[in-house]
């Protein structure tokens, strides 16, 4: 009896590889293991996944069998849970089969292996703090990873208005929902054109926002600059206030009656307000488009100001002394000790500005409201990518919703992770 035999046979029956061992305990908790699986998949798994796809008499493919019975929106649940169950069921098969091998190995070198409260005592350190994380762990499942998987799946059918189970039943789309955006020809340009500006508007604001902050930071910390704490509380002020409340006074302030209007223009061109010549800033989309940038670097800099701050703070002097002795300056102190710390020590942290704003709904959902739609258009000039799912969603267009979160997740994950290996900051652990 090899310990590759002892292996495989418990990756297939859970502790049968301790039994022939004589590890009865073991043996005893992977064979329980294995009926509470075999009862979980026969009373919850099999009934999900039978009727997660089933053919209609009229060719169509459901989930579920009978309409105003089978709920298609809980099977696809089920379904999934049942999926991730069968994963967690496999990894105690495999953690068993190593296990097995092992002690067979132990056996076979020394002639004894450690018992089993042997086992669980060396375990004890790392059980109690698993235990303690647990939760966390469920919570993420359910709030998080579960909903993720369904929106995924949801895109692949035609759930919207009027199709709410259980009075119907969800019906399997395919690539349908994705081949709209490229084969319809309407639908397409309007999705190039909103992909475009959500490209510009996550590039400009993040840039805006992280240079903004980033100087306002090496300024205000500068040695000669008095008063350094009062300028680094006026500068996180604006990210005191909700920002739902300044998104709503800054739109107030750009309206044709608002005080860029009436005071700040007539200010510095010395023309008397008149509200038949007041710009409309949230009626021409290319202002819109560049007021909303401005809102969001106003809204997001005392983060960046706050984060660049605390690194300021353990830049040694010494360095800047070494400088000024090899004739250095302002300029070359900043762009050759000051920003390359600043961006190995913050650098994941200013690529989340980047995710955030792709994500950003807040903004655009707001303002995209006191713009003016296109007549025929499909789309408001401001929605991005993550707003018009947010917005087919509460239309109830879920499917087409999904569509769309499924491409932002899958773009931000993309650069997400390509720039967070091309960084490097994680390879400086000792400056984080």
């Amino acid at each position: 009896m090899s310990q590759q035999f002892v292996f495989w046979l418990s990756i297939v029956i859970p502790g049968s590889g301790h039994l022939l061992l004589r590890r009865m305990r073991e043996a005893l908790f992977g064979f329980s293991i294995l009926a509470l699986e075999i009862l979980v998949f026969i009373q919850f798994t099999l009934p999900n996944f039978r009727l997660l796809a089933v053919e209609q008499p009229n060719g169509k493919i459901t989930i579920g069998a009978e309409r105003f019975v089978d709920d298609s929106f809980l099977i696809m649940v089920g379904s999934t849970v049942g999926a991730m169950m069968i994963l967690v069921f496999l990894a105690l098969h495999y953690a068993f089969a190593r296990d097995a091998k092992d002690v067979k190995r132990q056996i076979e070198e020394t002639g004894f292996a450690i018992t089993f409260t042997e086992k669980v005592c060396g375990l004890s350190h790392e059980i109690v703090p698993n235990l303690i994380t647990a939760p966390k762990f469920i919570l993420l499942f359910i709030f998080a990873l579960l909903p993720a998987i369904v929106s995924i799946i949801v895109a692949f059918t035609n759930y919207k208005r009027p199709v709410l189970p259980p009075a119907f039943l969800i019906e399997w789309k395919g690539f349908t929902n994705f081949e709209r955006l490229f084969t319809n020809e309407r639908t397409a340009a309007a999705f190039q054109e909103t992909l475009t500006w959500t490209l510009t508007w996550t590039f400009c604001a993040s840039a805006l926002t992280i240079v903004l902050g980033t100087v306002l930071a090496v300024v205000a910390n500068n040695k000669h600059i008095r008063g350094k704490k009062f300028f680094r509380t006026v500068y996180i002020l604006p990210w005191a206030v909700p920002a739902f409340l300044t998104i709503l006074v800054f739109q107030l302030f750009f309206s044709k009656i608002g005080g860029m209007n009436t005071m700040v223009i007539p200010f510095f061109t010395g023309n008397e307000y008149d509200v038949s010549t007041a710009i409309g800033f949230f009626l021409n989309a290319d202002y819109a488009k560049i007021t909303i940038i401005l809102i969001q670097a106003w809204l997001g800099f005392p983060y960046v100001f706050i984060l660049v701050t605390g690194v300021l703070q353990t830049i040694p002097d010494d360095l800047y002394e070494a400088s000024a002795i090899d004739g250095g300056n302002a300029w070359t102190n900043f762009f050759d000790i000051t920003l390359p710390l600043i961006l190995i020590s913050v650098a994941p942290v200013f690529i989340t500005q980047f995710t955030f704003n792709f994500n950003n709904v807040t903004i655009v959902y707001m303002l995209g409201e006191a713009t003016v739609q296109t007549v025929g258009s499909i789309y408001k000039p401001l929605d991005t990518i993550s707003s018009l799912g947010f917005r087919l969603m509460m239309d109830a267009k879920y499917n087409e919703a999904a569509v769309y979160t499924l491409i932002t997740s899958t773009v931000v994950g993309a650069v997400v992770l390509y720039s967070w290996l091309k960084a490097g900051a994680f390879k400086n652990e000792e400056v984080m």
